[in-house]
Protein backbone atom coordinates (compact mmCIF):
# COMPACT_ATOMS: atom_id res chain seq x y z
CA UNK A 1 0.00 0.00 0.00
CA UNK A 2 1.37 3.36 -1.05
CA UNK A 3 0.61 6.49 0.96
CA UNK A 4 0.54 9.95 -0.54
CA UNK A 5 -0.37 13.46 0.55
CA UNK A 6 -2.96 15.59 -1.24
CA UNK A 7 -3.44 19.36 -1.14
CA UNK A 8 -6.53 21.13 -2.49
CA UNK A 9 -5.47 24.72 -1.66
CA UNK A 10 -9.07 25.90 -1.74
CA UNK A 11 -8.88 28.39 1.14
CA UNK A 12 -8.82 32.16 1.14
CA UNK A 13 -5.30 32.24 2.61
CA UNK A 14 -2.43 34.18 1.12
CA UNK A 15 -1.15 32.21 -1.88
CA UNK A 16 2.52 32.92 -1.17
CA UNK A 17 2.33 31.53 2.39
CA UNK A 18 0.10 28.59 1.45
CA UNK A 19 2.26 27.46 -1.46
CA UNK A 20 5.48 27.69 0.55
CA UNK A 21 3.86 25.76 3.40
CA UNK A 22 2.98 22.99 0.95
CA UNK A 23 6.51 23.00 -0.43
CA UNK A 24 7.89 22.53 3.09
CA UNK A 25 5.43 19.70 3.68
CA UNK A 26 6.50 17.98 0.46
CA UNK A 27 10.14 18.11 1.54
CA UNK A 28 9.29 16.68 4.98
CA UNK A 29 7.16 13.94 3.43
CA UNK A 30 10.00 13.02 1.09
CA UNK A 31 12.37 12.68 4.04
CA UNK A 32 9.83 10.57 5.96
CA UNK A 33 9.32 8.13 3.10
CA UNK A 34 5.85 9.07 1.85
CA UNK A 35 5.28 7.83 -1.66
CA UNK A 36 3.59 10.72 -3.44
CA UNK A 37 2.20 14.25 -3.36
CA UNK A 38 -0.94 15.35 -5.26
CA UNK A 39 -1.45 19.08 -5.81
CA UNK A 40 -4.80 20.15 -7.27
CA UNK A 41 -5.35 22.67 -10.01
CA UNK A 42 -7.77 25.39 -8.91
CA UNK A 43 -8.82 28.99 -9.41
CA UNK A 44 -11.73 29.42 -7.03
CA UNK A 45 -10.01 30.69 -3.86
CA UNK A 46 -7.20 33.02 -2.86
CA UNK A 47 -4.67 30.23 -2.34
CA UNK A 48 -5.79 28.09 -5.29
CA UNK A 49 -2.99 26.98 -7.59
CA UNK A 50 -3.74 27.40 -11.32
CA UNK A 51 -0.42 25.82 -12.31
CA UNK A 52 0.38 22.84 -10.03
CA UNK A 53 2.91 21.45 -12.50
CA UNK A 54 5.09 24.54 -12.04
CA UNK A 55 5.04 24.19 -8.25
CA UNK A 56 5.87 20.51 -8.44
CA UNK A 57 8.69 21.12 -10.92
CA UNK A 58 10.21 23.40 -8.29
CA UNK A 59 9.61 20.68 -5.67
CA UNK A 60 11.36 18.15 -7.90
CA UNK A 61 14.62 20.01 -7.42
CA UNK A 62 14.26 19.84 -3.62
CA UNK A 63 13.24 16.19 -3.20
CA UNK A 64 14.76 12.82 -4.00
CA UNK A 65 12.15 10.09 -4.32
CA UNK A 66 8.58 11.29 -3.72
CA UNK A 67 6.28 10.94 -6.74
CA UNK A 68 4.86 14.24 -8.05
CA UNK A 69 1.26 14.33 -9.26
CA UNK A 70 -0.51 17.44 -10.57
CA UNK A 71 -4.14 16.64 -9.79
CA UNK A 72 -7.62 17.74 -10.84
CA UNK A 73 -6.17 18.85 -14.18
CA UNK A 74 -8.72 20.47 -16.41
CA UNK A 75 -9.05 19.94 -20.15
CA UNK A 76 -11.15 23.02 -20.88
CA UNK A 77 -8.55 25.66 -20.03
CA UNK A 78 -5.31 24.22 -21.39
CA UNK A 79 -4.48 22.96 -24.88
CA UNK A 80 -3.77 19.20 -24.91
CA UNK A 81 -0.29 19.82 -26.38
CA UNK A 82 0.52 22.14 -23.47
CA UNK A 83 -0.63 19.49 -20.98
CA UNK A 84 1.63 16.89 -22.58
CA UNK A 85 4.57 19.31 -22.59
CA UNK A 86 4.09 20.38 -18.95
CA UNK A 87 4.08 16.84 -17.57
CA UNK A 88 7.03 15.87 -19.78
CA UNK A 89 9.07 18.77 -18.40
CA UNK A 90 8.15 17.81 -14.82
CA UNK A 91 9.17 14.25 -15.57
CA UNK A 92 12.51 15.41 -16.98
CA UNK A 93 13.30 17.56 -13.92
CA UNK A 94 12.24 14.83 -11.48
CA UNK A 95 13.93 12.00 -13.40
CA UNK A 96 10.81 9.94 -13.90
CA UNK A 97 8.72 10.89 -10.86
CA UNK A 98 5.87 12.67 -12.67
CA UNK A 99 2.31 11.63 -13.32
CA UNK A 100 -1.00 13.41 -13.83
CA UNK A 101 -4.55 13.05 -12.53
CA UNK A 102 -7.46 14.55 -14.46
CA UNK A 103 -10.62 15.98 -12.92
CA UNK A 104 -13.86 14.27 -13.87
CA UNK A 105 -15.89 15.58 -16.78
CA UNK A 106 -18.75 16.41 -14.40
CA UNK A 107 -16.45 18.45 -12.17
CA UNK A 108 -15.22 20.44 -15.16
CA UNK A 109 -18.60 20.82 -16.84
CA UNK A 110 -17.36 19.31 -20.12
CA UNK A 111 -18.59 16.35 -22.19
CA UNK A 112 -16.94 13.07 -21.13
CA UNK A 113 -15.73 12.57 -24.71
CA UNK A 114 -13.63 15.74 -24.49
CA UNK A 115 -11.88 14.42 -21.38
CA UNK A 116 -11.34 10.97 -22.91
CA UNK A 117 -9.90 12.36 -26.15
CA UNK A 118 -7.50 14.64 -24.26
CA UNK A 119 -6.16 11.75 -22.17
CA UNK A 120 -5.77 9.58 -25.28
CA UNK A 121 -3.91 12.37 -27.06
CA UNK A 122 -1.57 13.17 -24.17
CA UNK A 123 -0.58 9.53 -23.72
CA UNK A 124 0.00 9.13 -27.47
CA UNK A 125 2.06 12.33 -27.62
CA UNK A 126 4.39 10.97 -24.93
CA UNK A 127 4.77 7.53 -26.45
CA UNK A 128 5.20 8.22 -30.15
CA UNK A 129 7.09 10.42 -32.56
CA UNK A 130 5.22 12.04 -35.45
CA UNK A 131 1.47 11.64 -35.08
CA UNK A 132 -1.88 13.20 -35.79
CA UNK A 133 -5.14 12.98 -33.89
CA UNK A 134 -8.70 13.43 -35.05
CA UNK A 135 -11.49 13.57 -32.53
CA UNK A 136 -14.65 15.50 -31.90
CA UNK A 137 -12.89 17.88 -29.49
CA UNK A 138 -9.16 17.35 -30.11
CA UNK A 139 -7.55 17.79 -33.54
CA UNK A 140 -3.78 17.86 -34.01
CA UNK A 141 -2.41 19.32 -36.19
CA UNK A 142 -5.34 21.70 -36.55
CA UNK A 143 -5.54 21.11 -40.32
CA UNK A 144 -6.00 17.34 -39.95
CA UNK A 145 -8.73 16.46 -42.47
CA UNK A 146 -12.06 14.84 -41.72
CA UNK A 147 -10.92 11.86 -43.81
CA UNK A 148 -8.13 11.03 -41.32
CA UNK A 149 -8.69 7.97 -39.09
CA UNK A 150 -10.44 8.66 -35.81
CA UNK A 151 -8.01 8.94 -32.90
CA UNK A 152 -4.25 8.55 -33.24
CA UNK A 153 -2.57 7.78 -36.56
CA UNK A 154 1.05 7.75 -37.72
CA UNK A 155 2.71 8.33 -41.11
CA UNK A 156 3.13 5.30 -43.31
CA UNK A 157 6.66 3.92 -43.35
CA UNK A 158 7.11 3.93 -47.10
CA UNK A 159 9.21 5.87 -49.61
CA UNK A 160 12.29 7.94 -48.89
CA UNK A 161 12.31 9.73 -45.55
CA UNK A 162 12.37 13.52 -45.87
CA UNK A 163 12.88 15.34 -42.54
CA UNK A 164 10.09 17.79 -41.78
CA UNK A 165 12.51 20.71 -41.60
CA UNK A 166 13.25 20.13 -45.29
CA UNK A 167 9.63 20.51 -46.30
CA UNK A 168 9.95 24.26 -46.73
CA UNK A 169 6.73 26.18 -46.16
CA UNK A 170 4.52 23.12 -46.29
CA UNK A 171 2.74 22.35 -43.03
CA UNK A 172 3.44 18.71 -42.04
CA UNK A 173 0.50 16.33 -41.79
CA UNK A 174 2.09 14.65 -38.76
CA UNK A 175 3.91 16.39 -35.91
CA UNK A 176 5.90 15.27 -32.86
CA UNK A 177 5.27 16.73 -29.41
CA UNK A 178 8.50 17.39 -27.51
CA UNK A 179 10.16 17.03 -25.12
CA UNK A 180 9.48 13.41 -24.35
CA UNK A 181 9.17 12.36 -20.69
CA UNK A 182 12.13 10.89 -18.84
CA UNK A 183 9.98 7.77 -18.33
CA UNK A 184 8.37 6.22 -21.38
CA UNK A 185 4.86 7.12 -20.24
CA UNK A 186 4.11 8.86 -16.90
CA UNK A 187 1.22 7.33 -14.92
CA UNK A 188 -2.18 8.78 -15.82
CA UNK A 189 -5.20 8.82 -13.52
CA UNK A 190 -8.77 10.05 -13.91
CA UNK A 191 -11.50 10.74 -11.38
CA UNK A 192 -14.27 8.17 -11.90
CA UNK A 193 -17.05 10.40 -10.59
CA UNK A 194 -19.30 9.93 -13.61
CA UNK A 195 -20.44 6.63 -15.10
CA UNK A 196 -19.24 7.33 -18.65
CA UNK A 197 -15.66 7.96 -17.52
CA UNK A 198 -15.67 5.05 -15.08
CA UNK A 199 -16.59 2.65 -17.87
CA UNK A 200 -14.19 4.23 -20.38
CA UNK A 201 -11.27 4.16 -17.94
CA UNK A 202 -11.95 0.54 -16.98
CA UNK A 203 -12.05 -0.56 -20.63
CA UNK A 204 -8.94 1.43 -21.65
CA UNK A 205 -6.61 0.68 -18.75
CA UNK A 206 -6.60 4.17 -17.18
CA UNK A 207 -5.94 4.25 -13.44
CA UNK A 208 -9.05 5.20 -11.40
CA UNK A 209 -9.12 7.85 -8.67
CA UNK A 210 -11.89 8.67 -6.21
CA UNK A 211 -11.61 12.01 -4.44
CA UNK A 212 -12.17 12.87 -0.78
CA UNK A 213 -15.47 14.54 -1.71
CA UNK A 214 -17.08 11.12 -2.32
CA UNK A 215 -18.38 9.17 0.71
CA UNK A 216 -16.29 6.12 1.53
CA UNK A 217 -19.13 3.64 0.95
CA UNK A 218 -19.81 5.11 -2.50
CA UNK A 219 -16.07 5.07 -3.29
CA UNK A 220 -15.92 1.33 -2.56
CA UNK A 221 -18.93 0.76 -4.82
CA UNK A 222 -17.38 2.76 -7.68
CA UNK A 223 -14.14 0.79 -7.46
CA UNK A 224 -16.09 -2.48 -7.49
CA UNK A 225 -17.85 -1.42 -10.68
CA UNK A 226 -14.55 -0.35 -12.23
CA UNK A 227 -12.92 -3.72 -11.56
CA UNK A 228 -15.96 -5.63 -12.85
CA UNK A 229 -16.01 -3.71 -16.15
CA UNK A 230 -12.22 -3.99 -16.49
CA UNK A 231 -12.41 -7.76 -16.06
CA UNK A 232 -15.19 -7.99 -18.67
CA UNK A 233 -12.97 -6.04 -21.07
CA UNK A 234 -10.06 -8.41 -20.49
CA UNK A 235 -7.91 -5.83 -18.70
CA UNK A 236 -5.39 -6.84 -16.04
CA UNK A 237 -5.42 -5.18 -12.63
CA UNK A 238 -1.62 -4.96 -12.93
CA UNK A 239 -2.05 -2.32 -15.65
CA UNK A 240 -3.39 0.31 -13.29
CA UNK A 241 -3.10 1.79 -9.81
CA UNK A 242 -6.37 2.45 -7.97
CA UNK A 243 -6.17 5.60 -5.84
CA UNK A 244 -8.48 6.66 -3.01
CA UNK A 245 -8.22 10.11 -1.43
CA UNK A 246 -9.45 10.55 2.15
CA UNK A 247 -9.12 13.03 4.94
CA UNK A 248 -7.59 11.47 8.05
CA UNK A 249 -8.24 12.41 11.69
CA UNK A 250 -5.34 10.84 13.57
CA UNK A 251 -6.52 10.32 17.18
CA UNK A 252 -9.78 11.97 16.16
CA UNK A 253 -13.27 11.16 14.93
CA UNK A 254 -13.94 9.83 11.45
CA UNK A 255 -17.07 10.25 9.35
CA UNK A 256 -18.43 9.14 5.97
CA UNK A 257 -15.73 11.12 4.18
CA UNK A 258 -12.80 10.79 6.62
CA UNK A 259 -10.94 8.03 8.43
CA UNK A 260 -10.40 8.56 12.14
CA UNK A 261 -9.07 6.93 15.28
CA UNK A 262 -5.79 5.80 16.78
CA UNK A 263 -2.86 4.65 14.71
CA UNK A 264 -4.04 1.06 15.19
CA UNK A 265 -7.60 1.96 14.21
CA UNK A 266 -6.39 3.70 11.08
CA UNK A 267 -4.17 0.81 10.02
CA UNK A 268 -7.15 -1.54 10.46
CA UNK A 269 -9.61 0.64 8.52
CA UNK A 270 -7.14 1.31 5.69
CA UNK A 271 -6.41 -2.41 5.39
CA UNK A 272 -10.16 -3.10 5.27
CA UNK A 273 -10.58 -0.51 2.51
CA UNK A 274 -7.76 -2.08 0.56
CA UNK A 275 -9.43 -5.48 0.79
CA UNK A 276 -12.88 -4.13 -0.12
CA UNK A 277 -11.90 -1.97 -3.08
CA UNK A 278 -8.51 -3.31 -4.27
CA UNK A 279 -6.92 0.12 -3.93
CA UNK A 280 -3.14 0.26 -3.93
CA UNK A 281 -2.63 3.96 -3.14
CA UNK A 282 -4.22 6.03 -0.37
CA UNK A 283 -3.89 9.82 -0.58
CA UNK A 284 -4.20 11.71 2.70
CA UNK A 285 -5.85 15.04 1.86
CA UNK A 286 -4.64 17.53 4.42
CA UNK A 287 -3.73 21.08 5.28
CA UNK A 288 -0.01 21.76 5.51
CA UNK A 289 1.50 22.53 8.86
CA UNK A 290 1.11 19.68 11.38
CA UNK A 291 4.54 18.07 11.18
CA UNK A 292 3.86 15.95 14.28
CA UNK A 293 1.01 14.08 12.62
CA UNK A 294 3.11 13.44 9.52
CA UNK A 295 5.80 11.86 11.69
CA UNK A 296 3.31 9.89 13.80
CA UNK A 297 1.55 8.43 10.77
CA UNK A 298 4.87 7.51 9.14
CA UNK A 299 6.19 5.83 12.27
CA UNK A 300 3.03 4.16 13.62
CA UNK A 301 0.62 3.52 10.75
CA UNK A 302 2.73 2.93 7.67
CA UNK A 303 4.88 0.12 9.16
CA UNK A 304 1.69 -1.85 9.94
CA UNK A 305 0.36 -1.34 6.39
CA UNK A 306 3.66 -2.47 4.88
CA UNK A 307 3.92 -5.58 7.09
Amino acid sequence: MRIGLGFELDSGDDAHEAWHAVLGEIQRADALGYDSVWLEEGREAGASCPAPTLVLTHAACKTKSIQLRPAARRVDRTHPVRLAEEIAVLDMFSRGRAGVAFASAHRQGVPPQQLHETIDFVRAAWAGDALRFRGEFVRFPSHTPDEAPVGVSHPAAEGELVPQWDWGGVMPDFLAVTPKPYASRPPTYVEIADDATLEWAARHGISPLVTAKVPTAEAVERFSRYWRIAAEAGRSSAEVEAVLARRIALDGEGNEYALGGSATDLATSISALRAASAISHLVWVRDAGDEGQLLQFASEVQPVLQA
